[in-house]
């Protein structure tokens, strides 16, 4: 296993980039055709050579000596990036997650479209004083025995724990997602969920 610390900014922009790195991938496991890795991705041929170049261009990947057809690999099986170059932490983070963010946004808007195409918001006020918000129907608002609905999970909260604690409840989340993923299906019948689980200190209170 080799590793490379990239720091060019050029380099440093791509590699921040999900939809690039997707690319890059195939190439840090093996030796690759621009062929076999358009057919793996689903990119055109011509959209992946001039991507190829680019990494070529900017030393992420490197052309097999003497391959027919060309053989490219990349200069390591992993980068190290240093972000700081081209941007702040915050811009950093949101080009890590800012994909995943919006899948999961275009994930909820999906399901609960399926479930009805009215939605109002309800504003309620604990004794202690904390405000929850959460989604519901006309119908559900109406009738407080109306059925209830499959709808994805959207939780969010504020709860005040021991850093012992919080550190207890992370394992355990972790755990439980991590049983959950190995028993993930291998049948195209079965559907697919996209997961996101955080936990972190609130920085509105510091």
């Amino acid at each position: 296993m080799s590793r490379v610390t990239i720091d060019d900014p050029a380099a440093v922009e791509v590699l921040l980039d999900s939809s690039k790195t997707r690319l890059l991938a195939p190439f840090m496991l093996e030796a690759q055709t621009v062929a076999a890795v358009a057919d793996a991705t689903g990119y055109s041929h011509s959209a992946l050579s001039y991507w190829v170049k680019r990494f070529v261009k900017l030393g992420l990947l490197t052309e097999v000596p003497g391959s027919r057809p060309a053989q490219f690999r990349a200069v390591a099986t992993e980068f190290v990036v240093d972000p700081t170059r081209v941007m702040p932490l915050e811009d950093m983070l949101g080009h890590l997650n800012g994909p995943g963010w919006e899948r999961l946004l275009q994930g909820y808007t999906q399901e609960y479209r399926r479930l009805s195409e009215d939605w109002l918001v309800l504003l309620q006020a604990t004794p202690q004083g904390a405000l929850i918000r959460r989604e519901v129907t006309p119908l559900q608002l109406a009738q407080a025995t109306a059925p209830g609905w499959d709808a994805p999970l959207n939780e969010w909260g504020v709860m005040r724990l021991r850093r012992e604690q919080a550190r207890e409840l992370r394992e355990r989340l972790l755990a439980l997602v991590m049983e959950y993923f190995e028993q993930s299906s291998e049948s195209h019948d079965d559907e697919v969920y996209f997961l996101h689980l955080g936990l972190t200190r609130d920085a509105v209170h510091g």
